[in-house]
């Protein structure tokens, strides 16, 4: 054989050497290769342990787990799952820190987000929520005199019909 193929060979299991054992050398302590991916897979072992609680639970109620093993097994997933989710705010922590408190990472508060919700449902531009309560109003319940709006065919604190009511 010529020295260039022994090269060229040579070369190219060194090429295939270095692609193989790439993902085995890039990835961080506990082979997860970005926060993405590790906040995935904590949040699968979140499910596990929880499945995991469910089980023994229910094994426990059916008789099948004696007390002792009871208690000792659900309080070593109980560990393991508030460490889990101790590690799953940390990750999660890491974009909050120029948020507001009590916000999401889209920088709306959960608050923010259900009453966006909750005017969207009621087919109103959020905007439009921002007006006062009483444009929106026809009045009170005439059985319970909670607040009943336009829209409303119902009571939502007493259940009465308000369908007669329409002004």
């Amino acid at each position: 054989m010529e020295i260039g193929a022994i090269l060229f060979s040579l070369a190219m299991i060194l090429l295939v050497a270095a692609y193989v054992l790439k993902p085995l050398a890039g990835t961080e302590r506990g082979g997860y290769s970005s926060p993405g991916r590790r906040l995935s897979a904590l949040q699968a072992e979140r499910d596990r342990v929880l499945d995991s609680i469910q089980e023994i639970d229910m094994d426990h109620a059916m008789g099948k787990v004696p007390e002792e093993d009871y208690q000792r097994q659900r309080q070593a997933l109980a560990l393991e799952g508030a460490e889990i989710f101790r590690k799953i705010d940390e990750l999660q922590g890491i974009g909050k820190r120029t948020v507001e408190p009590g916000a999401e990472p889209n920088g709306k508060t959960p608050e923010m987000e259900l009453e966006a919700a909750v005017a969207q449902l009621r087919g109103k531009p959020l905007s439009a929520k921002s007006k006062t309560v009483e444009s929106d109003s026809r009045g009170a319940c005439p059985e319970c005199g909670e607040r009943i709006f336009h829209e409303d065919r119902f009571c939502a604190n007493c259940g009465v019909t308000l369908e007669e009511q329409v002004a």
